[in-house]
């Protein structure tokens, strides 16, 4: 399993400067440490995440990293026009010498819909309507598309990624959506434990892996999860109480569902999940359900062993959370770089030797 980070990098006090120059700082210190990859997500209008454009912070990481994958875990392909999606990751590719893995989704926050101006109504027809323009984009020297929302006639897309083909991952949280990665027949998926517990995201996950194999296709898989390593588990939850605290607080006001609002069709889990965490946060019933990995090296080597084994592929691993502060994030990153990641990199040796 390859190990990398996580970022929506949350800014609550506003200061988004320094919030995106620790981001780089990590991000730098991060590759030093042995991480292969860094994962960012979209989002809008918000303290949650200060991300309108990963494209942008994708390709600032690509110039301060010259090993590290840099990954897009999403990009909300209903919010932009394919193409210019398109255009904008091919740049991002070339500008990284080909280090990009790229990550759509179709959102899930309905503030962020309505103030880009964009219906949360036929959000997967639209969705997948964009994976073949974008895709159709990156593989063909011209491509035309006659669909619902888009047509075009011989694009050129200039310029062409560097990769021949860019991995591209489709987020994946709900059971709907793994019969959508079989159905859709795609070759990368990521998933997270935000709509389901550790345990049910790994058995949808092996079984959805399983019906692609028996189609001919090889899926890669990627985890993201917000984690803390420590002596124990309970210090583990200490360090990281008040950030979870802020953010799920947070994130439960801004879903489809929240406060009692109509989540619109094919949302409707979203909904479930805010009716079910109303109340306090309880930072460790999240770590039993898996939602979070806070732990000591040993269980967090052994649970991450259990994901592998259901078909987990890559992890990101999600620190800053909640605006953590910097010094915390860096301890943290350095924790698990000196205790959990030598254990992965030992295996992807032995792995490598025995091909």
């Amino acid at each position: 399993m390859k190990t990398g980070l996580f970022y929506v990098n949350e800014c609550h006090d506003g200061y988004h400067e320094r919030a995106y120059a620790e981001m780089l700082e990590q991000i730098q210190y991060a590759e030093e440490l042995g991480f292969e990859s860094v994962w960012l997500a979209e989002h809008h209008f918000n303290e949650y995440g200060s991300m309108p454009s990963p494209q942008v912070a994708a390709a600032a990481i690509s110039q301060i990293t010259k090993k590290m994958d840099i990954g897009i875990g999403v990009s909300i392909l209903n919010f932009d026009n394919p193409v210019r999606i398109a255009e904008d990751y091919a740049m991002v590719d070339i500008l990284s010498k080909g280090r990009l893995k790229f990550g759509g989704g179709r959102g899930y926050q309905p503030h962020e819909a309505k103030g880009l101006g964009v219906s949360m109504e036929k959000t997967r027809e639209r969705y997948w309507e964009y994976v073949e323009i974008i895709q159709g984009l990156w593989a063909n020297d011209t491509f035309s598309y006659e669909g619902e929302f888009y047509q075009f006639e011989n694009l050129k897309l200039t310029p062409k990624p560097l990769q021949k083909r860019i991995p591209f991952y489709h987020a994946c949280i709900s059971p709907a959506s793994f019969d959508l990665m079989v159905e859709k027949e795609v070759q990368e998926f990521m998933v997270t434990p935000t709509l389901m517990v550790m345990d049910d995201v790994l058995a949808y996950t092996k079984r959805a892996k399983e019906r692609l194999q028996q189609k001919g296709i090889n899926p890669s898989v990627h985890l993201n999860l917000q984690m803390n390593i420590a002596d124990n588990t309970d210090q583990a939850i200490r360090n990281v109480e008040k950030e979870m605290n802020v953010y799920f607080n947070r994130v439960l006001d801004i879903i489809p569902g929240a406060k009692g609002t109509q989540a619109p069709e094919t949302y409707e889990r979203f909904a479930e999940v805010a009716k079910e965490m109303e109340g306090p946060v309880d930072v460790g019933g999240l770590n039993q359900s898996g939602i979070a990995l806070l732990a000591d090296a040993k269980e967090a080597v052994n649970r991450l062993e259990a994901a592998e084994d259901a078909g987990i592929n890559s992890l990101s691993c999600w620190f800053r959370m909640g605006g953590m502060e910097h010094r915390k994030v860096m301890r943290a990153m350095k924790r698990y770089a000196d205790e959990v990641l030598p254990y992965f990199k030992a295996v992807q040796r032995k792995q490598r030797v025995g091909q």
